[in-house]
């Protein structure tokens, strides 16, 4: 069971990665810049990152390898 939670969280990882690629591909081909809103939000979530407020996928993943 847990094997098939890492299976899908590594499926998640990559079909985020996937859709990042998609996104600034399709950003550069409209050249357009982030919105205000867009900027506010990367902010605060750089300011989260910082704070340590946030967890990595990779922490979670070894929990769980952990508990199995």
């Amino acid at each position: 069971m847990l094997s098939e939670i890492l299976a899908v969280l590594n499926d998640i990882r990559a079909e985020i990665r996937i859709i990042r690629m998609k996104i600034e591909a399709i950003e550069e081909l409209l050249g357009e810049e982030m919105s205000e809103e867009d900027k506010k939000a990367l902010e605060e979530a750089l300011e989260e990152h910082r704070k340590g407020l946030t967890v990595p996928l990779e922490e979670v993943e070894r929990e769980i390898e952990a508990k199995s």
